[in-house]
């Protein structure tokens, strides 16, 4: 008997409403080079209460009806350009009565996202403690769960919004993602960065075309249909996309087995990143060195070496340092705990709002002696336990509320989230990616100006960031590095 799809996506509303969550972020300008790589996948699965689909018949539906179907779009469609405009006269009208206002507001959707993403992906990093090296892509995993989302009603849609911070039925939600999506993917001279969505759906299910449109137009996700009757077939299919979309630094996303009959759709990101230092280290310089990995255990890694101008922020906990890529939009910024082999109490003190004051790009640069590895980490992750204990276990529940989705199968919801990351840095940049699968089945001091030196020889955070947006591309613990081939 055919099985269940479930969607993935992010909804949820800030404590104080979406103004205050505009108010509480600011975008950031901090100093990085390379390149980063994410993916992710969603799978639904569900157990259909009728007869089995028939294929022939429900083949098109997949891209949508037409006849009435198109009445009732362009119907929808006027409602929601009438509260559209409503927001935007609503936010104008603020605009002008408080002054400074005007351009925070058009900042909204976007930053609203980012912000709330990256609140997330912080959270998600503390909840994986105790897992070693973990590097994960807070952007992936927000627009994959953001498109599973977008089929999820009730408390199933309230729960995820929650989780992810990101304000559930928000008019301009779609236009948000719209907006940050085509920012991170604009070309420019001296970096590449690629993203992509896509929906791998069920041959055959009846997918709402409400549903299916939306992810076109606010993820840039178009649907393909494959048969998870051959669940290796469909298997390789989707893994082949991530490779492709990764610059194949992500293979084997979806592992053997986590796909079955009953699956009905899977919502897939593909993200990665390839830029060069805008001050490159000097190959010839880079000298084997220790890196403590514990109090009683160290390793032998290459370690790049140089001087030059850099941003470099401090509290009593931490140090942060922050490298550009060439293009000055995305940037790395390496946090070290001032204590020795005290990374773990260093994340129990950080928040979002500590964080966001090491990242303040305000900050001028100093001369610094950085001293850091040549590595690389990889990390593969199953999030359905943590994604749950963060706040959603209702989307992995048989009472989940996907109908967003499609009214032919009442009994969708999530059946796992995998994830895929992988970050390579060395002398000339930074290579970063990662992928998401969601399937669906049945304090800032004074520095002086003298040379400082920051040398990264113990566990550290690392963190990605774009700098027009604020969102943290990529978000990680580094505890044993691997020297990078």
């Amino acid at each position: 008997m055919p099985g269940r799809i479930w969607p993935q996506g992010p909804h949820r509303r800030h404590p104080q409403g979406p103004l205050c969550a505009a108010l509480c972020g600011d975008s950031r300008r901090p100093l990085i080079r390379g390149a980063w790589l994410a993916a992710n996948t969603c799978t639904v699965q569900g157990v259909l209460s009728g007869p089995p689909a028939n294929p022939a018949v429900h083949w098109f539906v997949l891209i949508g009806p037409g006849g009435n179907s198109r009445e009732s779009k362009e119907h929808a469609m006027g409602h929601l350009m009438q509260r559209r405009e409503l927001l935007k006269t609503a936010a104008w009208a603020l605009a002008c009565s408080t002054p400074g206002m005007g351009k925070l507001l058009a900042e909204v959707p976007m930053q609203s996202i980012a912000r709330g993403s990256n609140q997330f992906g912080w959270e998600l990093l503390r909840q994986l403690d105790g897992k070693g090296n973990t590097f994960v892509s807070p952007t992936s995993i927000a627009a994959a769960l953001g498109m599973t989302a977008l089929g999820a009603r009730g408390e199933t849609l309230e729960e995820m919004a929650r989780v992810l911070h990101v304000p559930a039925g928000t008019p301009d939600l779609d236009a948000g993602w719209k907006e940050l999506i085509d920012a991170l993917r604009a070309d420019k001279p001296g970096r590449q960065v690629k993203l992509a969505n896509r929906l791998f759906g069920q041959k055959g299910f009846a997918f709402l075309p409400t549903f299916t449109d939306r992810l076109a137009s606010a993820f840039a996700a178009p649907m393909e249909v494959v048969d998870y009757s051959n669940p290796e077939g469909a298997r390789d299919r989707i893994n082949g996309w991530v490779e492709d979309n990764t610059n194949q630094l992500i293979k084997n996303l979806i592992p053997s087995g986590v796909l079955t009959p009953l699956t009905r759709l899977v919502l897939a990101n593909a993200i990665h990143f390839k830029g060069d230092w805008l001050l490159p280290f000097t190959k010839g310089a880079t000298r084997p060195g220790q890196f403590q990995v514990t109090a009683g255990k160290s390793i032998t890694l290459p370690l790049m070496q140089q001087t030059g101008n850099f941003r470099l922020r401090e509290d009593a906990s931490a140090e942060a340092l922050e490298m550009l890529c060439k293009g000055n939009d995305r940037s790395v910024l390496f946090i070290v705990p001032k204590q020795k082999h005290g990374l773990g109490a260093l994340e129990k003190k950080l928040t979002p709002q500590t964080l966001d004051t090491l990242l303040a790009d305000k900050v001028p640069a100093q001369r610094v002696e950085l001293v850091l590895p040549r590595f690389e980490v990889n990390t593969a992750l199953s999030l359905k336990q943590s994604l749950a204990a963060l706040g959603m276990p209702k989307a992995f529940a048989n009472g989940a509320n996907f109908t967003g989705m499609s009214e032919q199968d009442k009994t969708l919801k999530i059946d796992e989230v995998v994830h895929k990351a992988v970050l390579k840095v060395d002398e000339q940049g930074a290579e970063a990616a990662a992928a998401t699968g969601v399937i669906v089945g049945v304090r800032s001091m004074a520095v002086p100006r003298q040379v400082r030196r920051f040398v990264v020889d113990q566990p550290f955070l690392v963190a990605i960031r774009d700098l027009p947006s604020g969102a943290l591309l990529f978000l990680g613990r580094v505890t044993e590095p691997k020297e990078k081939a």
